[in-house]
This record gives C-alpha cells, structure tokens and sequence, in this order.
C-alpha cells in the first residue's frame, strides 16, 4: 500500500506562494516524509478559481522543505482567464479538472519536512482554491 500526503487551502491574490497546510478537518497534517520512502512517485492536483475578477492566471505548484533533495520543484499545473465578471446565481467557478503526474521521482529523504505551496500568476481572476496529494514510493 503506497503512503500519501494531501494538502488544501485558499489562494487569495495573484502572485503570491500560498502554502497549503490543512486537510480538510485537520488543520496540521504532519508534512514529515515517513519511514522508508525515498521519493515522490506520483502526484494528484485539482485547482479552481471562483471567476469574480475578470484577469488571467497561470497556475504551479511548489514543492519544497528540507526533505526535497534536489531543491524546491515547480510544475505548472493549469491557466485559467475571465473576461467578464459574472453575477448571482449565473457565476461558474473556473474548474481545473484533478491532474495526474506519474512517475515524477522527486527525491526526498525520510524524517524531514515537506512545504506545498500553490501560486497563481498573473492578473487576479478571484480566490482561488486547491488540493494537492502526493503519492510515496
């Protein structure tokens, strides 16, 4: 059985690393890399914007701390845009559909910490929302 790591939290501005520290009802889920595991094998992303702000975002993720050995690791991960802003019960968040990236081999070194942090770049399109699972091997 293959051991994860699921993180979530809001983006609130464009341009700005935002660490994803709870998971749902725990709001500190342990971020050390467990006994045994030697790398990041695979990881699941779902992003979403809720398109109150007309703007263009790109959208990464970052994966760092003390347990990556190779240094943070940035994967751009979607891009979402909004011309006019719409209203009331009409508005549609901006909806990336979950992402799967296999055999991503990030090394990490049990013991130490994980940070996972979500940007949006670009011109602000409202809050933006995601959650982030790697997969050890």
């Amino acid at each position: 059985m293959s051991k994860t790591f699921t993180v979530e939290g809001d983006i609130a501005s464009a341009d700005t690393r935002t660490l994803l520290t709870t998971q749902g009802s725990v709001t500190a889920p342990s971020s050390v890399v467990p006994s045994g595991v030697t790398k990041i094998d695979r990881i699941v992303i779902a992003c979403s914007s809720e398109g109150l702000v007309a703007g263009a975002q790109s959208w990464f993720v970052r994966i760092g701390g003390n347990a990556v050995k190779n240094g943070e690791q940035v994967i751009a991960i979607s891009a979402s845009g909004m011309i006019a802003v719409q209203t009331g019960s009409d508005a549609a968040p901006q909806l990336m559909a979950a992402i799967i990236l296999e055999n991503v081999d990030i090394a990490v070194a049990a013991s130490d910490t994980l940070t996972i942090a979500v940007e949006g770049a670009g011109t602000d399109t409202g809050t933006g929302h995601a959650v982030v699972t790697l997969v050890y091997a």
